[in-house]
């Protein structure tokens, strides 16, 4: 049975702070399979693979003795590794398991650790995991289609998993699963000024939907959501268009999904930022971070 799927920094906090930690970023790459940008699936995309291996103890003898060795990762070989695990999913033909993104990330776990996303062994996956888990003590992994949004810089699928290693067998202690909405930028009425109620301004929106344990490409329908609710709005404020869209969002995933396990329900944060309404500033900016149990209670 799947572990149920806690928060990011539920799992992070969790896990402590590592002594050691080994990381690659936005490892490029191609993938066929998950959904485009038009919710098409087996169009060929750019993929970035973000990995962040935490150890349970220092590299010690690998700093002494100024060589890679056995109390670390190989930065070099872990990414040949992810990539493997790609090259392993196209020899197959990306079966129906796994043509979403979730299952793109399930393969990389697997060939990493032995272990998919929901936190279970796959014993009958072939050749030994990558990682010697008895040294790892926690694994995250970012999947980012940067072309898979129409109007944002793409959308991110990542997993965290804490691992007990003080046993005979590693096991996955506890989970973390979550989609994200990078940066969409949207044109709508907002402001409190006069001035800003004569024309749209261009609102820039990220939206993170955490214990979301589905293992189809959830950011198609997530993000025509998103974009009909700020395109349609006219608030005065930033707080109120949150929480709006908060509420939109509840609806469309209580529509379309199964509630997660424990009634704990989906955590959704909102990020909102009016770039021209401070002039010397970057941005102004407004986050919300609250979940689907709460709001539905709110609203009974």
């Amino acid at each position: 049975m799947a572990l149920p799927v806690k928060l990011a920094w539920e799992v992070k906090a969790a896990a402590g702070k590592a002594p050691a930690v080994i990381r690659v970023k936005k490892l490029q790459t191609t993938i066929s399979g998950p959904s485009d940008a038009w919710g098409r699936q087996g169009k060929t995309q750019p993929m970035l693979v973000s990995a962040e291996v935490s150890l349970v103890k220092p590299f010690g003898s690998s700093s002494a003795a100024d060589a890679v060795a056995g109390d670390t990762v190989h930065y070099g070989l872990l990414s040949k590794a992810i990539l493997a695990s790609l090259r392993r999913l196209d020899a197959e033909g990306a079966s129906d398991s796994v043509k979403s993104l979730r299952g793109v990330l399930d393969e990389i776990w697997v060939g990493l650790t032995g272990f998919d996303t929901s936190g279970e062994q796959k014993t009958g996956s072939g050749a030994k995991p990558f990682l010697v888990m008895e040294g790892i003590r926690q694994l995250r992994v970012t999947l980012h289609l940067p072309k898979a949004s129409l109007l944002g810089n793409g959308i991110s699928l990542t997993s965290a998993a804490l691992f007990n290693t003080g046993g005979n067998t590693p096991s996955v202690e506890a989970r973390a699963l979550g989609w994200k909405i990078h940066e969409l930028r949207l044109p709508t009425l907002i402001g409190v000024n006069d001035n800003e109620r004569t024309a749209k301004q261009v609102v820039v929106a990220s939206v993170e939907v955490e214990r979301h344990d589905s293992g189809d490409d959830a950011y198609c329908g997530l993000e025509a959501v998103v974009v009909k609710t700020i395109s349609d709005s006219s608030f005065e404020t930033l707080e109120a268009l949150a929480a709006t869209l908060a509420s939109d969002v509840t609806r469309h995933l209580m529509s379309s999904y199964e509630s997660p396990l424990a009634g704990s329900g989906w955590h959704i944060t909102i990020g909102l930022e009016k770039p021209i309404a401070v002039p010397l500033a970057e941005a102004a900016c407004v986050e919300l971070s609250t979940s689907t149990k709460e709001l539905l209670e709110e609203a009974s």
